[in-house]
């Protein structure tokens, strides 16, 4: 019945990516889920959805480790002491820390009967009755909010907004499409046999219930009840019919023994057999003996916010599934205090995601290891990963600019004078062309696009950097996604920075950052005015000793291989929107890869306008560039014509195809995103960050 199940066309098969108001209502769907996690009036989750048992399959924990994790419900941060762990778990809802103080408090307080009585058979008038000898052993703000809250509640299973949306789905989607033989044959008959048998019977029913579940998730906002950002969502999107395969991964689980996951949504409660572990009798004293021993420590906020405030060491980090919505500079932040605060000799990095794939580039430099995660009985996830943190990568906080740097601030003025420079360019063209030429005739000469390049800059070079940064949104993402690698023979890195113009790239690194990891950074340009401005901002930093700027054509191989490092000894090599404006992107291509160390040692990185969103941002729909119908193409092939008026050549796929063969570009996901232009609301070009490891050729 299942394989008959993948037959039911996806909402995104039938129609493309999400429209504009199925955008506006995943926009809206995450604005209303941060709000319900900022205000703190409930809480999301009243299960954890991850499967613990995978986690100590890989963790191993023992009384040694110090593990720091998401709260979420509880259920896991208390499967982690009963391993023997001492655990700190966090999370930004205070509503969910309150939950997992109340099960603490109620844990050392009540016997097991009435613990049991509470949080699995829903007594909450049971828990009225105790309520007043638990509160001194909460929080403050737990207090806060469980004085209001017990009044209310008629339920733990079906509260929180992931509770809601389980009752909506077992109450209603259950019955309107006759599905009531799951309640009675896993809670009622208890017969996994008779489970099966009905599923065969009822396979129209079940495909519809999938298809129904996918759509209420993908295309109506509905997600956000589950706590599932669209940023989230979004890397599942590509695939067709995703709760088929999540069906079909619980029903090879226990659901009546098990899998409590399913049955306590099904039941509206747990049994003594099918149960969190904590809610198991034999692991009730070893939990109270952990709790009271301070060995569970609770911190409203980030994982940052912990990280930054305590200052402890931990062996375990168990991350659950939330950097899956986190943009690449959140998780190399969080990173960063990982590795400050964890044991390097121990440090083990846990998550899981709904991509099938490593999801961001700071997360493919820690090298992780898919984890074998069959039996899930969550089923919700597409890959399960496990990293050591050893140091061999290291995770910098990135910068926005220098102390150094005498930063112009743009102003609309200044804005609209750039404005018109860059306009009027196109027609001034031949006239400036040729002042340049003979201005460097005596001094330099230059090339027809060194020419052009120096004309079009000249009159901008002291205006570059403030109007740019209103337009080259794409270079901060580049410089999170770069690794900082600590070399094995502990020499330091090499970067070349190709198109690197006034050196402003460099900034996003700290001055200590560089002087830590590079031995050496060449700035390359056509430009001579560019670099009179690089030169001054690097002499102000100080690093004049490692940062080098080069005037060079890099299109030229035989300038190349005079002017910059020698072919196969540079760990990185950037073009950060400069290979646009390259009139021969293949040979800038291959002089990249050239410089590049083999094997996997070298990174080739691009931040850069393209053409399209890509396979990722079209859900794997439409051509290689994203364009899925004929309203996109027009609009793309204006937007390239407006920025052709500047010689700026938005990237397509295809550019890259020349060295296919000397970099992986399918290792490292690429990031694609839309922003405005300045001036010129209605301009929304793709910005793109493309990171590839060189081969192992």
């Amino acid at each position: 019945f299942l394989s008959r199940a993948r037959g039911v066309t996806s909402p995104e098969s039938a129609m493309g990516p999400i429209k504009v108001m199925n955008r506006l209502i995943h926009k809206i769907a995450d604005m209303t889920m941060f709000k319900i996690v900022g205000n703190d009036y409930t809480y999301l989750y009243n299960v954890s959805w991850e499967d613990p048992r995978i986690d100590h399959t890989v963790c191993k924990c023992t009384a040694d480790d110090h593990v720091i994790t998401i709260a979420s419900a509880g259920c896991n941060t208390f499967d982690y002491l009963i391993e023997g762990a001492k655990v700190t778990a966090v999370d930004l809802n205070a509503a969910q820390i309150a939950l997992t103080d109340l099960k603490a408090a109620a844990i050392q307080k009540l016997k097991f009967d009435q613990f049991f009585d509470i949080f699995a058979k829903n007594n909450i008038a049971l828990l009225r009755d105790h309520y007043a000898e638990l509160r001194p052993l909460l929080l403050e703000r737990s207090r806060e909010f469980w004085d209001e809250k017990v009044k209310s509640l008629k339920s733990f299973m079906y509260s929180g907004t992931s509770g809601v949306l389980a009752k909506f789905v077992v109450r209603v989607i259950f019955r309107m499409l006759g599905l009531g033989f799951i309640h009675r044959t896993i809670v009622v008959n208890k017969s996994l046999d008779e489970f099966y048998k009905e599923c065969k019977i009822h396979k129209l029913r079940l495909s519809m219930m999938c298809w129904v579940i996918d759509k209420l998730i993908s295309n109506a906002g509905l997600a956000l009840l589950a706590g599932v950002p669209s940023r989230q969502l979004e890397l599942g999107l590509h695939r067709q019919n995703n709760f088929v395969t999540v069906f079909k991964r619980l029903c090879e689980t226990d659901l009546v023994k098990d899998n409590y996951f399913y049955y306590g949504y099904i039941a509206g409660e747990y049994s003594k057999e099918c149960c969190p572990r904590y809610l198991k009798e034999e692991h009730y004293i070893p939990l109270r003996k952990s709790i009271e021993s301070k060995r569970l420590f609770l911190f409203e906020g980030t994982l940052v916010e912990c990280l930054q405030k305590r200052a402890e060491t931990y062996t375990v980090a168990s991350l659950l599934d939330h950097m899956d919505w986190m943009p690449p500079q959140m998780i190399n932040e969080e990173l960063h205090w990982l590795q400050t605060r964890m044991d390097a000799s121990k440090a083990r990095v846990f998550w899981r995601s709904f991509s099938e794939s490593v999801h961001s580039a700071p997360l493919v430099w820690l090298n992780p290891v898919r984890v074998e995660d069959k039996g899930d009985r969550v089923g919700m996830y597409w890959s399960t990963w496990f990293a050591k943190l050893d140091g061999s990568v290291k995770y910098d906080l990135r910068t926005s600019h220098w102390a150094s740097t005498k930063r112009q601030e743009a102003t609309t003025m200044s804005m609209l004078i750039t404005g018109a420079k860059i306009v009027l360019f196109p027609f001034l063209k031949s006239y400036i062309t040729r002042r340049v030429q003979d201005k460097h005739k005596e001094s330099a000469q230059l090339s027809e696009h060194q020419s052009k390049m120096e004309a079009f800059y000249e009159s901008q070079k002291n205006e570059y950097d403030s109007f740019r940064e209103q337009m080259l949104h794409a270079r901060p993402v580049l410089a999170e996604c770069l690794p900082l690698r600590k070399l094995r023979d502990g020499s330091k890195m090499v970067w070349v920075d190709v198109g690197g113009g006034t050196a402003r790239n460099l900034e996003f690194f700290s001055v200590e950052t560089i002087r830590a990891t590079f031995s050496k950074i060449v700035v390359v340009d056509v430009s001579i005015s560019l670099l009179e401005v690089a030169k001054k901002r690097v002499e102000a930093a100080g690093l004049n000793d490692i940062v080098e700027c080069i005037e060079c054509d890099f299109c030229n191989k035989q300038a190349v291989e005079k002017k910059l490092p020698k072919i196969g000894t540079c760990d990185l090599v950037t073009f950060s929107y400069s290979l646009s404006m390259i009139p021969d992107k293949e040979a800038a291509l291959k002089s990249a890869v050239s410089l590049l160390k083999p094997r996997g040692a070298g990174v080739l990185g691009v931040a850069d306008f393209f053409y399209g969103g890509g396979q990722r941002a079209s859900y794997g729909l439409g051509d290689k560039d994203g364009v899925t119908n004929i309203f996109t193409r027009v609009y793309c092939e204006l937007t390239r014509l407006w920025f052709k008026q500047d010689a700026v050549i938005l990237l397509k796929e295809a550019v890259f195809k020349c060295i296919e063969n000397d970099v992986d570009f399918k290792k490292i996901p690429q990031e694609r995103f839309r922003k405005r232009v300045p001036l010129l609301p209605f301009l929304r070009p793709w910005h793109g960050v493309l990171v590839a490891p060189s081969t192992t050729q």
